[in-house]
């Protein structure tokens, strides 16, 4: 654990030890203010736990340590520890008249140091984060999980037979179809009449049928990538397949994005 004082316009790390040290020899007031982060807090020193007891000490006792140094106190205590059967023996000597003894000098007193009255560092609040979003999940009618425009919901079967029976309802559904695509883009991606140009008309299939899985995937719907199933029912059922497929698919999408069926 550490702590940090603020003196002198600094902020010096100190840990707990250092701290039981610097009461026990007066360095540190109790009121004085201690950042502890472990609550991430100021506090006055008294306040912390493990500090409670570090001035609870003698009067003889914070007199030596603020005057004696470490080394001193250890020449001291070396000093005690050596032989004491060197010294001669005292030779007795008469009992001198009792007198009065003067009463021994008492020990100054440790100085408290002045509570600094410094206000402590701004606390800066932790970003908030913004709350998660929901994750896309397969199924249909999930709830509106994009703010994306959706198209409208219409019958599979009904659209592949309205296409096959009439080339202008097939020509007006495909038209339908790219402007819902382009909507839920935001941008004009693709233009129906390039698909009047021979070989390009190719190309913009390719991508028109890539960007239905793209838009599954950005809402989080469960419908794959059929872009080569499309192209081939495009060629081989003369485009049943394909308007089937795509319609069921565009559903799909819509419904996961909160539409409701006519």
């Amino acid at each position: 654990m550490s702590f940090q004082l603020h003196r002198n316009g600094q902020y010096i790390p100190c840990d707990l030890n250092k701290l039981r040290e610097m009461a026990r020899k007066g360095d540190l007031a109790q009121d004085e203010y201690v950042y502890d982060e472990r609550v991430r807090t100021w506090v006055g020193a008294s306040q912390i736990d493990e500090m409670k007891d570090a001035w609870n000490i003698g009067e003889n006792e914070a007199t030596v340590a603020m005057e004696l140094s470490p080394e001193m106190l250890a020449m001291f205590d070396q000093q005690e520890a050596a032989p004491k059967a060197a010294a001669p023996a005292p030779v007795p000597m008469a009992p001198e008249p009792q007198r009065q003894s003067a009463p021994a000098p008492r020990a100054p007193e440790p100085k408290m140091v002045p509570m600094r009255e410094e206000a402590p560092p701004p606390r800066s609040e932790p970003p908030r984060s913004d709350p998660p979003r929901s994750a896309g999940g397969g199924g249909f009618g999930g709830g509106r999980k994009s703010n994306r425009a959706h198209g409208t919901i219409e019958d599979p079967v009904m659209t592949t037979i309205k296409n096959a029976v009439c080339f202008i309802l097939a020509i007006l559904w495909t038209i339908k179809r790219y402007d819902e695509v382009n909507a839920f883009f935001g941008e004009k991606r693709f233009t129906w009449w390039h698909l009047l140009i021979p070989i390009w008309d190719l190309i913009v299939m390719w991508k028109f049928f890539n960007a239905i899985g793209e838009m599954a995937q950005l809402v989080g719907a469960n419908v794959p990538n059929r872009a080569v199933v499309y192209l081939v029912g495009q060629f081989c059922t003369g485009g049943l397949l394909t308007f089937y497929l795509m319609q069921t698919d565009f559903n799909a999408i819509w419904e996961h994005m909160g539409a409701k069926k006519a």
